[in-house]
C-alpha cells in the first residue's frame, strides 16, 4: 500500500490533489501485486486512462486545426498517443517508484508498454476523481509540455516533397540498442536517432525540415 507520504508525492508530481485516494492506491497497483495482496489492480482504470486520453488529444488537435481531415487528424493523434512518449513521461516524472509490485518483480526492466500503462491509469484516476477538466489540467500541465510528437514532422516532410514534386525515402535500422533513421529528400540525406524506430524517423524528419529551411 501507498503511504500518505508517497500519495503527497505522487500528487505532486503530476499536479493534482485527489479526493479520493483508494483511486491512487488503484491506479499504482500492478497485477503482479494484486496476485499477492488483497487489492484492486490498475487495469480497468488504465482501460478508462487510455479512453479519455484518446479523447482530450483528439479534441485538441480537432480544435487547433478546424481544416484539417480525419486521416491528418487521426496521424497527428497517433504520434501523440503511443507507448513511447507515454513512458518517457512517466520515466520524466519517476512515478514508476512508485507502483506497488509483486515481491521479486524488478520494475526498472519494465518495457514501455507498463510504463505507458500506469500513466494511462493515472488519467483514469483523474478522470474518476474530478472529471474531464482536471484530466485537461493534467495534460496540459504534464503531457503536452512533453510530447515531442505534437508538430508531425514526416507529415510536414512528405507535404513539402509533394509540393515541390519530390519523394521522401527512409532507411531505418536498429544501431546500439535504439534506431538510426536515414531520410533521402531532394537528392540530400539526413539523419535522425532514438530509441524506437518511429521517433527515429521523426528526427531524421526534423533535421531534413531544419536543412531545407523549412523548421
Amino acid at each position: 500500500m501507498l503511504t500518505d507520504a508517497q500519495i503527497r508525492e505522487i500528487q505532486r508530481c503530476i499536479g493534482y490533489t485527489f479526493n479520493d485516494r483508494r483511486l491512487v492506491q488503484a491506479a499504482f497497483t500492478h497485477s503482479s501485486y494484486v496476485n499477492e495482496h488483497e487489492a484492486v489492480g490498475n487495469e480497468r482504470v488504465e482501460f478508462l486512462g487510455d479512453c479519455v486520453l484518446n479523447f482530450l488529444v483528439g479534441e485538441r488537435l480537432f480544435l487547433r486545426d478546424r481544416t484539417a481531415s480525419e486521416g491528418k487528424l487521426s496521424a497527428q493523434r497517433a504520434a501523440i498517443v503511443s507507448r513511447s512518449p507515454l513512458a518517457e513521461i512517466v520515466d520524466k516524472l519517476g512515478l514508476i517508484k512508485y507502483l506497488q509490485v509483486g515481491a521479486g518483480v524488478n520494475k526498472s526492466a519494465f518495457e514501455a508498454k507498463t510504463r505507458s500503462d500506469l500513466l494511462e491509469a493515472v488519467i483514469g484516476a483523474v478522470y474518476l476523481d474530478g472529471g474531464l477538466d482536471a484530466c485537461r489540467m493534467i495534460l496540459d500541465a504534464v503531457y503536452y509540455p512533453n510530447v515531442t510528437p505534437l508538430r508531425n514532422y514526416k507529415g510536414r516532410l512528405q507535404n513539402y516533397a509533394v509540393s515541390v514534386h519530390e519523394t521522401v525515402e527512409y532507411n531505418t535500422e536498429s544501431d546500439n540498442g535504439g534506431y538510426k533513421s536515414v531520410v533521402v529528400v531532394c537528392g540530400k540525406k539526413y539523419v535522425g536517432s532514438a530509441k524506437n524506430k518511429r521517433d527515429a524517423e521523426a528526427a531524421a524528419a526534423k533535421a531534413a525540415l531544419e536543412g531545407l529551411g523549412i523548421e
